[in-house]
């Protein structure tokens, strides 16, 4: 019996547009292309598919685009994509941190760039397949020199100049990848791949203003790009600018109510606006429409926590606990509540998983062990008195 890698290798071997040697037709339009192609270079659909007589005679001749793809790569990269998709920041001030839930925003990657005539389309494709596979290999200069040459045939590729600034981005020359992504995105503005790539590189170089700018002009060309909206609220939370925060929420919150992702945002964005009452409302929405997110729950806790509500507070931060234990950001909070409610000996358990798990640019770290070591000296100087008034008795 076959094994799937032989079943795929003989699918490929006599898959239409296969052929002896190291050349391969394709079977839409009928083109030559090297074997090791996986994309036609006149037409740039597929090589390895099976595709009716009639299909092929009417593909002939169209005009020569170039290959967008490397989809490995894209998806490679838009797996660290936007995140805010970090983990929850301190508030300052009482102590409670604020939470961010995870973005589950995907982009659609456009698979071809029509070639300007005039242009060698099997030269340019050529330099172009060898610049992905250069990426791909994580040879990021010799990447560069690649779509550098395109660039220079074709200078209004997006995809040349994309990939261009993402291999900078790879080298951590954040300027030259802005740069190009900015070019990239000057030819192709109303891509939300390209933006997903620019506002990343952005957060990672530090400047916050620019993807917020970048994704106020595209959200203004397109209102109802919810992730973009997302983004700028988390964006706008993290900056301190919480009623532009709140507009967006607001606007997603109202668009989709049924989203526990958006009424999670909307709640959060209330929080950071003072807004403890209502923000709380709306968290439990979020978690009654997904109780086992452990962000929400941790937002409903937090909440509760400004509001002078630990008994309130407690069951979500247990929950969060629960559902996340190696998360010190939660332990934190949930003895934060075991403290505003004088359950001293768990509070001070939590503060020992806290930092266990803290990291080492953790600010708080250091305070907190230092506090703990006091509290522990006072609980057990409280112990021992409570013993000798028992003895007395």
């Amino acid at each position: 019996m076959e094994s799937p890698q032989q079943a795929k290798a003989g699918t490929r071997k006599n898959a239409p547009g296969a052929s002896k040697g190291s050349v391969k037709r394709c079977p839409h339009c009928g083109a030559k292309n090297k074997s090791s192609f996986e994309y036609c270079i006149r037409c740039s659909e597929p090589l390895d598919v099976e595709v009716p007589e009639s299909a092929v005679s009417s593909e002939r001749g169209t005009f020569p685009k170039v290959l967008a793809g490397g989809i490995a790569a894209v998806v490679l990269f838009a797996a660290a994509a936007f995140l805010l998709r970090g983990k929850p920041g301190d508030t300052g001030g009482s102590g409670a941190p604020t939470v961010q839930a995870s973005s589950g925003g995907g982009a659609d990657i456009a698979r071809a760039t029509p070639v300007q005539p005039g242009i060698d389309s099997k030269e340019v494709l050529g330099v172009f397949n060898a610049g992905l596979a250069a990426y791909n290999a994580r040879d990021y200069s010799t990447a560069i020199g690649l779509f550098q040459e395109v660039i220079g045939e074709i200078p209004d590729n997006p995809s040349a100049h994309q990939y261009l600034g993402l291999s900078h981005f790879q080298l951590q020359e954040f300027p030259e990848a802005l740069a190009a992504l900015a070019d990239a995105r000057a030819l192709r503005p109303d891509s939300f791949d390209l933006l997903d790539s620019y506002v990343t590189v952005c957060k990672k170089a530090g400047d916050r203003d620019s993807a917020s700018a970048a994704l106020r002009e595209f959200i203004q060309r397109n209102p109802g790009v919810g992730v973009a909206r997302l983004e700028l609220s988390r964006l706008a939370r993290e900056a301190g600018r919480p009623e532009e925060a709140l507009e967006h929420a607001a606007y997603l919150a109202n668009a989709d109510p049924s989203s526990a992702e958006f009424q999670y945002e909307y709640g959060a964005s209330l929080m950071a606006a003072g807004r403890l009452d209502e923000a709380m409302q709306v968290l439990k929405s979020s978690v009654d429409r997904d109780p086992n997110s452990a962000v929400a729950q941790h937002a409903l806790g937090v909440t509760a926590l400004q509001a002078g509500k630990a008994k309130y507070a407690l069951g979500p931060l247990e929950q969060a606990v629960a559902k996340a234990p190696e998360n010190g950001e939660f332990r934190f909070s949930l003895a934060q509540a075991y403290e505003k409610l004088d359950r001293i000996p768990e509070s001070l358990a939590a503060y020992e998983a806290y930092l266990k798990r803290a990291g080492a640019a953790d600010p708080r770290a250091k305070v907190v062990r230092e506090r703990l070591a006091v509290a522990k000296k006072a609980l057990a100087e409280r112990n021992r008195t409570g013993e000798r008034a028992k003895g007395e008795t």
